[in-house]
């Protein structure tokens, strides 16, 4: 297997994958391991989000977590204004931008089922215009489509909520494509699926970084390099990587964004119109194993958990519902994780349910 310090001491890995993360809070996978045998995820180093806007930036910071063997480099869909304390990252209110993504999750043995998936989901962008700024990764076991951040313009943004318009976007294709992707997993017996990650601190692959656990790369790719698409240009010591990934047209998904909004209507939609009548017995039920990320307050308000989740201390909660429904996905992330117990999970819960939500 390649040796990560080796890896990511070419300059061209290093400016690719530092691209992508400026003004993202990065997040590392490391080959350092945990007790129970998971791999680290460092997100944080002195309390601050750790980020790279530069090459060197990013040398720098893989030499300071040497010692836990960084393997894999993360960075959020989210754009921040500033990423300087736990406080912003913690909402949205310090998003500025977001890169619209869906997730192709598959395995290796189905890789052209999965090309062809991601092929249905560039001519549903295309059919709406959207074209010139969608780019692709291959991830190792499956692909992620992405729309630059650019195509969303910052005027467009203000006035419109950033993760309402996001995740809107990213719902209204994904519906739309449901049924070829039914037609794709019946043809070549595949199990994959096309997935809506964009809550909020979600987090993507970067172009050129090392998979967690395959020895490969991720590479990007546009539309027209798509169907001539194989596996083996993900090979770490050759990768076919475009770093056109960059380009977009400025605005060019913003017919899309409002169509969105209008008919899926924004992330918190349901949960803005009807009061917080939380099921304690029901979050009770989704702390019984096997943890899936499905709804748990019922078919009126969702929440699941958000993994990596954000700190649990010193959460201020007060007059935002948002804030509320954040803290519940970020208890549930910390349980998933292991990184809490589950009795102290539900005593949060059954506080959060009893007290913070009726608040509200």
């Amino acid at each position: 297997m390649i040796s990560p310090l080796s890896y990511y001491s070419s300059p061209r890995v290093l400016s690719e994958v530092a691209d992508f993360l400026r003004g993202r809070w990065a997040a590392f996978h490391c080959e350092r391991r945990m007790r129970d045998g998971r791999p680290l995820l460092v997100r944080y180093l002195h309390e601050k989000p750790l980020r790279a806007s530069s090459p060197a930036e990013l040398a720098a910071l893989l030499r300071r977590l040497s010692p836990l063997r960084p393997r894999t480099i993360y960075g959020t869909a989210s754009i921040y204004e500033r990423l300087e304390s736990k406080e912003d990252v913690r909402g949205v209110d310090r998003v500025v931008a977001r890169t619209p993504t869906w997730d192709i999750d598959s395995t290796l043995e189905h890789w052209r089922a999965t090309v062809e998936a991601a092929r249905v989901l560039v001519d549903e962008l295309e059919r709406h215009g959207v074209v010139k700024s969608v780019w692709l990764k291959w991830s190792g076991r499956g692909m992620h489509v992405h729309i630059h951040e650019g195509a969303l313009s910052a005027e467009f943004l203000r006035q419109h909520c950033v993760l309402d318009t996001t995740w809107s976007l990213v719902q209204f294709v994904a519906e739309r494509v449901k049924e070829k992707i039914v037609e794709i997993n019946v043809r070549y017996g595949s199990k994959l699926k096309v997935e809506n990650l964009m809550d909020p601190q979600r987090v993507f692959t970067a172009p050129l970084s090392l998979h967690r656990e395959l020895d490969i790369s991720c590479v990007a790719l546009k539309p027209d390099e798509l169907d001539s698409f194989e596996p083996s240009w993900a090979d770490p010591r050759e990768p076919r990587h475009n770093p056109a990934w960059r380009s977009y047209e400025p605005g060019e998904a913003e017919q899309l964004a409002e169509l969105s909004l209008r008919e899926v209507g924004g992330y918190l939609r349901r949960r803005k119109s009807l009061p917080f009548q939380v099921r304690l017995k029901t979050l009770e039920e989704a702390l019984s194993p096997p943890l899936n990320p499905q709804p748990l307050l019922g078919s009126e308000i969702e929440v699941k958990p958000r993994v990596p989740p954000a700190p649990l201390e010193r959460r201020d909660l007060r007059g935002d519902p948002r804030k509320a429904v954040e803290y519940l996905e970020d208890i549930l992330g910390h349980l998933k994780l292991g990184l809490i117990s589950k009795e102290r999970a539900r005593l949060m819960l059954r506080a959060a349910a009893e007290v913070t939500l009726k608040a509200q």
